[in-house]
């Protein structure tokens, strides 16, 4: 499970598995300028057919063909992909970024099958491009933050840690650290995933999705005081969006600070009403123990439609109506959570008291 977790917060940052593209060599290049610009953008497939265009113009640019293989492995075109890559090696033997993005494709291929044991043997053949990509430029970094990654989807921890290292020694980026916190938190080494992402953020003060990892992180430790603090400084580089606004809640729950919690998860749901059931919940016990009883109801109402079997929510939906004079709403809500957690004593207690 550990290694799945890992697995899914290594495609969450995908600058590591992406190689820092090679230099635009021809500025009079419109169609690969134009492109890699949307490329930045996000803008894939409009980029796809500027490639396309690009290749056309310039068969033998070994840079027009590296970017419509790595448009083709965004849009889904894994096969063709595979071919232009293997193509742009065999024509470019020396030119590292065909390598790269082969191993790529052959992750992406791993990655898209649905038998994972017999997909590894994807993540072998990319392994042996990277072996002949070193032969090419043995203090290519992005190379071996590449073979780490390679490692971590097949499990080893520790050849996973020795390529990321290499990489760093290399070339000290954020997005490296940031894998190797990762890497570290799915060991269960917490305390030097936590000296990673400070680094990391050291290097790239501006990123709020690592300010939101490392402060998980804090949580996970108990710094709860730290957490908020790097979300705030964050706050102030750039507003803090849903996944921010949600975890400086759960930070500013555990100081206790519920107002403050409360209008941080009040601003998580109005930027993504469905993404965080558990901000309904915990805004439901936030306003019971203020007292606010109607928004309570409110927030618990769509918690209990979000997630129906989760008897704690029931059972704070059934005190809200209490609170509110609704016995039936109450008695109805306390019955529903302990039919989902049978001998739920403070729900038992509600209905005696009904």
């Amino acid at each position: 499970m550990r290694w799945f977790l890992l697995a899914l917060s290594l495609l969450a940052a995908p600058t590591l598995a992406q190689t820092p593209p090679p230099p635009a060599q021809a500025a009079q290049q419109d169609a690969l300028k134009l492109g890699v610009q949307l490329y930045a953008l996000g803008r894939y497939e409009a980029a796809l057919e500027l490639f396309e265009r690009a290749v056309k113009e310039k068969p033998q640019d070994p840079d027009a063909l590296y970017w419509l293989t790595r448009a083709q492995l965004k849009v889904g075109l894994l096969n063709p992909a595979l071919e232009n890559a293997r193509g742009l090696i065999a024509k470019n033997p020396r030119y590292i970024g065909g390598y790269m993005v082969l191993a790529e494709a052959y992750v992406a291929l791993y990655r898209a099958t649905e038998d994972r044991e017999k997909g590894k043997a994807y993540l072998e053949q990319a392994l042996t491009v990277l072996r002949d990509a070193e032969r090419v430029n043995p203090r290519y970094a992005p190379l071996f933050a590449q073979r780490g990654l390679v490692y971590a989807f097949l499990g080893q921890a520790d050849r996973a840690e020795e390529a990321f290292k290499k990489a760093l020694s290399l070339q000290d980026t954020p997005e490296v650290r940031v894998a190797l916190a990762e890497l570290y938190l799915a060991a269960g080494r917490l305390d030097e995933a936590l000296e990673q992402y400070a680094k990391a953020l050291q290097l790239s003060p501006k990123d709020a999705d690592l300010r939101v990892r490392y402060a998980s992180a804090l949580l996970l430790k108990g710094k709860a005081e730290e957490a908020a603090r790097v979300l705030e400084e964050g706050h102030r580089l750039k507003p803090l969006d849903a996944e921010g606004w949600y975890t400086l809640g759960q930070a500013y729950l555990s100081l206790g600070r519920a107002k403050e919690a409360g209008m941080a998860l009040e601003n998580a749901i109005a930027l993504a009403p469905l993404r965080f059931p558990a901000a309904y919940g915990y805004l439901g016990q936030i306003y019971l123990a203020l007292g606010d009883f109607q928004k309570a109801k409110s927030r618990l109402t769509v918690a209990v439609r979000l997630e129906p079997k989760k008897a704690e929510y029931r059972y704070q939906l059934c005190l809200a109506n209490e609170r509110l004079g609704d016995k039936e709403g109450a008695r109805y809500q306390c019955q529903e959570a302990l039919k989902l957690r049978p001998g739920y004593k403070e729900a038992e207690e509600v209905l005696r008291r009904l």
